[in-house]
């Protein structure tokens, strides 16, 4: 069957990110636009379709991670590699080969599909399903949307704090577009406004219950706690994430690990676990192989990361801290290296290709309400303490944060150190002013030593090809439109 012809803002994405070869080629339980969803078991296979585009290398199967920990202090390539991992490490961006896998295309194509089922639940062309089920499909499809918009302005959009949100961040594209719609950038301000609304739209529609692999209500709402700090709505970051934690520790669907569960909370038998809201899922027969995470992170797979020397002195500055465990020691021509162990194989020898990657974890829930309790300060400073405490006692019980020493710095650290690996810490610091700082230790040659938000290659430029069907859109400063 001949398959629609993809929007032009689609064609060029993919042309640009993925090459002419995936423009023929569906997820194998995707529905194309000219296929009718006219049931739910269609639906169904266009909701898996969307999260299987997810799981791609070229998005969360491998970049959407390493982005964040490769351009920040705690994660670096380990030798000089033609991969985009290490294109990324050096911020070594051109518009016509951004060297950041997917990350324009992919995301893109997951909002086709998101708004592809979105419009057929609204021109009510499903048939059966009771309603509850529809409203489900529908709010994952609503949350997926967002939470992609989310990303790409965090690629290729300045960071909001910079000018609270002026410059320009990503188009918006809020239904299926038509052969002749390209739509312009909006600005990184309307682009949060936009992910923030369509947030709290989807929470009410998405089913309370765990859903291995797809995101829920709970993880929804950690999604919007996520947005509302990015663009700094400190006030409805805390709250968010409060009532979230509260009602959590009421109903015990989620909890936070043990210090004597922690470790092996990252092994491969314990997917889905108790404090997973929603994580990429991989299967044996379904993943991307020598292309996933898991591989370049192994020390029998590519080896391609490797712990700063700064994270590794930060981390291993307190023996007794559980998260200790989590690096492994290999000595390399005389030169000692660590590896993270968040994504361990079968044996230390054998790397997995079925790991699955956490995208939002009931940890980081506790860190945003402590990050926005230190700005807003006043009575809002009791709870977030607590809840820094609580991730910082679990990790070592004979340790705890002060009043005193409760400050925005204290709980990027904390983030530093629980977070290592998923793809914060990057973000963490351009989000709030901050300098990153690489330098000495293993750090490669010639890679960018201090990396604010005023530095042009912080942000990934736009497609060349997008210029030739949208000649006016601007291209972020410091690179070329062709």
């Amino acid at each position: 069957m001949k398959r629609q012809i993809l929007s032009l803002i689609t064609i060029v994405f993919l042309f640009t990110s993925c090459g002419e070869n995936f423009l023929e080629t569906f997820p194998s339980n995707a529905i194309s636009s000219e296929i009718a969803i006219s049931n739910t078991n269609d639906l169904k296979n266009a909701v898996n379709g969307m999260y299987d585009l997810l799981s791609s290398y070229g998005y969360y199967g491998g970049t959407a991670f390493y982005y964040g920990d490769v351009k920040g202090d705690d994660i670096q390539s380990r030798a000089q590699t033609g991969r985009d991992s290490y294109k990324c490490y050096m911020y070594s961006h051109a518009a016509n080969n951004m060297g950041a896998g997917y990350l324009w295309g992919r995301p893109w194509y997951t909002i086709r599909q998101a708004c592809n089922i979105i419009e057929a639940i609204d021109n009510e062309k499903i048939k059966d399903g009771t309603e509850t089920q529809i409203n489900d499909y529908k709010g994952q499809a609503i949350a997926i949307r967002a939470m992609v918009h989310f990303d790409l302005v965090k690629y290729f959009g300045y960071p909001y704090a910079k000018d609270n949100g002026a410059s320009l961040g990503v188009p918006i594209v809020d239904h299926v577009l038509k052969l002749d719609e390209n739509p312009n950038r909006s600005t990184v301000a309307q682009c949060y406004e936009f992910i923030t609304k369509k947030l709290e739209t989807a929470i009410p529609l998405i089913s309370t219950e765990k859903n291995n692999g797809r995101i829920n209500r709970y993880a929804a709402r950690a999604l919007l706690a996520r947005a509302y700090l990015y663009c700094g709505k400190n006030k409805e970051a805390f709250e968010t994430a409060q009532e979230l934690i509260e009602e959590i520790k009421n109903n015990g669907q989620y909890r936070l690990h043990t210090n004597s569960e922690y470790i092996s909370s990252w092994d491969l038998e314990h997917k889905f676990n108790n404090e997973s809201l929603f994580e990429i899922a991989n299967l044996s027969d379904d993943n991307e192989g020598k292309n996933s995470l898991a591989y370049y992170y192994h020390w029998w797979g590519y080896a391609e990361f490797i712990a700063t020397t700064s994270f590794v002195n930060e981390l291993l500055s307190d023996p007794d801290d559980v998260r200790c465990d989590l690096l492994q020691k290999r000595t390399q021509n005389n030169t000692d290296k660590w590896w993270l162990r968040k994504y361990p194989g079968t044996a230390n020898n054998v790397p997995s290709y079925e790991n699955n990657y956490i995208v939002l974890r009931l940890s980081e829930v506790y860190l945003i309400a402590a990050e926005a309790a230190t700005k807003l300060g006043g009575t809002y400073t009791t709870q977030g303490l607590e809840y820094l405490n609580d991730i910082v006692s679990r990790a070592n019980p004979a340790k705890s944060v002060s009043t005193s020493e409760f400050n925005l710095d204290r709980v990027l650290l904390e983030r530093r150190k629980e977070l290592v690996g998923e793809g914060h810490r990057f973000f963490d610091l351009l989000r709030n002013g901050k300098t990153i700082v690489r330098k000495g230790g293993l750090h490669l040659p010639n890679a960018p030593e201090e990396i604010d938000w005023n530095y042009e290659r912080c942000v990934l430029p736009i497609p060349v090809a997008q210029f030739k069907l949208r000649p006016d859109m601007e291209q972020n400063p410091g690179y070329a439109r062709e």
